[in-house]
């Protein structure tokens, strides 16, 4: 009993003393840190918690090395990415970009408002309906209400303190968000050795599907590490290096965090019902770790829910900045984007259109990648192509986000 009480008193100071360390004013102030705060937010806020239970619930067993396969996935789509913000995002400012490449940029942006617009109001209103499912309060009308005014809030933030105003609460609540995850780490990991140390052995429970059906829903999975294109619209504030750069460390952070999670979350996820997994169900399981870990996950949650959608409102902004010439300011555009958030959230059943919203993630990374193969071969001289292995490079990854988007479904 003494020692549980100790454990437990360790993972909240150690989330203090975390918390402490990123709040120091020379990390806050570092640009390469704030660079990185919307893309480390939006990866981590968009399923870290569930990525566990709905790999578990799918492929049992070979978890880890499925997350690591989706990571490194993601990582490429990333490089993509990154070669659009350093070769092709100069030239379409200068407006020498072909017609085809500038066509192709245009129908990507088109795909990508619409998905941040669904993503925003589905990440505030899932976090609306788990607060008060919490509190044993459940109410449609009010989940909406509480989400519009979240929406809100973050419009005004948005519109009077601009991209600085949007990073500071993406400071707040990452900072909070990753304090936990460490504590949670340390939590789990000892719940492993105790578990490797006896004679357990792994069992889960899960629907047998056959393999090409897992094999869809895995595709739909990838999109639960999205987030780090966000990087791509934060050129009012930072040059393309540091983005580049930035997203570079945010996917390698997050990356991380998602493979040791997965992997730690094993003998925990074991425990929980993979026929219906929920969120509260994951996070009261954590208690056989350590009593104080669900608390601390509950905040967690709530936090990567907001983190997320802010990095999305913020994204989001820049990108219909840039598609308008300038002509829609990035506070104008925070408030549009969360205007039509509101819409989504009183019109719509979220829990289905985010199917499409996963798809339209999906379409825009793809036609960021058919950009890339149309400006080297329309746009740049023929000394600065892209050597064959990335031809070959882009166009598997070109070949695997279409199957995606036509074939990925959502795990039951």
């Amino acid at each position: 009993m003494g020692s549980s009480i100790i454990f437990n008193a360790f993972l909240v100071i150690t989330s203090i003393i975390v918390i402490i360390i990123l709040s120091r004013p020379k990390l806050r102030k570092n640009e390469h840190w704030q660079a990185m705060l919307t893309p480390l937010s939006s990866i981590v806020g968009s399923g870290f918690l569930i990525m566990a239970p709905l790999l578990a619930s799918i492929v049992g067993n070979f978890s880890p090395f499925i997350v690591l396969g989706i990571v490194l996935l993601a990582y490429g789509i990333g490089h993509v990415i990154r070669f659009n913000i350093l070769h092709v995002e100069p030239r379409s400012r200068e407006g020498t970009l072909s017609h085809a490449t500038k066509e192709i940029e245009y129908l990507g942006n088109i795909a990508l408002v619409l998905a941040y617009m669904v993503a925003v109001a589905f990440y505030l209103s899932l976090l609306s309906s788990f607060l008060l499912n919490y509190i044993d309060y459940a109410d449609l009308t009010l989940e909406r209400w509480l989400t519009t005014a979240i929406i809100i809030f973050i419009a005004v933030v948005g519109y009077l303190k601009g991209l600085g105003g949007l990073e500071r609460l993406e400071a707040l609540s990452m900072t909070m968000q990753l304090a936990i995850v460490v504590a949670l780490l340390i939590g789990l990991g000892v719940f492993g050795m105790n578990f490797l140390a006896s004679d357990e052995v792994l069992t889960f429970t899960y629907q047998e599907r056959p393999v090409h059906i897992q094999i869809q829903m895995l595709a739909g999975a990838l999109l639960v590490v999205q987030g780090f294109e966000t990087s791509r619209f934060l050129g009012e504030k930072y040059s393309p290096e540091v983005r580049v750069s930035s997203m570079r460390n945010a996917q390698i952070i997050s990356g991380t965090l998602y493979v040791v999670s997965v992997l730690l979350f094993m003998p925990i996820v074991q425990h929980i019902d993979l026929m219906h997994v929920e969120l509260a169900q994951i996070i009261e399981a954590t208690s056989s770790a350590a009593v104080m870990l669900p608390l601390m996950l509950i905040i967690a949650a709530l936090m990567s829910q907001f983190s997320a959608a802010v990095a999305d409102t913020g994204g989001a902004g820049g990108l219909l900045n840039e598609n308008s010439n300038k002509r829609l300011s990035t506070r104008i555009s925070y408030v549009g984007i969360s205007v039509s958030a509101v819409l989504l959230v009183w019109a719509v059943d979220l829990m289905e259109i985010i199917t499409l919203a996963s798809r339209a993630f999906a379409t825009y990374y793809l036609l960021q990648t058919l950009l890339a193969l149309f400006y080297c071969y329309k746009d740049c001289s023929v000394d600065s192509r892209i050597t064959v292995l990335h031809r070959i490079f882009y166009g598997v990854i070109a070949i695997i986000l279409l199957y995606v988007i036509f074939f990925a479904i959502p795990a039951e």
